[in-house]
C-alpha cells in the first residue's frame, strides 16, 4: 500500500469515526429534548430509537476506530521513525474504543431508564 493510499484511508476512516459520533450525539440530544418536553408517558418508539442510535455509535463507532489501528500497524518503519508516525505509534486505539464504547453505552443506559422511569 503506497503512503498516499494509507493517508487517505486513514482521513476518510478518522472523518468517519468523527460523523458517526457526532450523528449519535446530537441524536441523543433531540432524544433528551424529547424526554424533557413531553409528558413523561412510556413511548415504544422512543425507546427503539435510543437502543438503535446507542448500537450504532457502538458498532460503527468501534469498527472505524478497529481500521485505524489496523492502519497503524501497517505503517512502514520509515514512516515510524517521522515526527508524525512517533505520534501515530503513541496513540492507543483500543484505550479510546473503550472510552467511546463505554460512553456512548452509559448514555444509551441514562436515556433507557429516564425513558422507563
Amino acid at each position: 500500500m503506497s503512503p498516499e493510499l494509507r493517508q487517505s484511508i486513514v482521513h476518510a476512516r478518522t472523518t468517519n469515526y468523527t460523523t458517526i459520533m457526532a450523528s449519535t450525539i446530537l441524536t441523543f440530544a433531540i432524544i433528551g429534548g424529547v424526554l424533557h418536553l413531553g409528558d413523561g408517558a412510556y413511548s415504544a418508539p422512543l425507546m427503539v430509537l435510543t437502543i438503535t442510535v446507542t448500537a450504532f455509535g457502538i458498532l460503527a463507532g468501534g469498527a472505524a476506530l478497529d481500521d485505524l489501528a489496523n492502519l497503524k500497524d501497517d505503517m512502514t518503519d520509515g514512516f515510524r521513525a517521522t515526527g508524525y508516525g512517533k505520534g501515530v505509534e503513541a496513540r492507543d486505539f483500543g484505550k479510546l474504543k473503550m472510552a467511546s464504547t463505554v460512553l456512548v453505552g452509559l448514555t444509551g443506559l441514562a436515556f433507557v431508564l429516564a425513558i422507563l422511569l
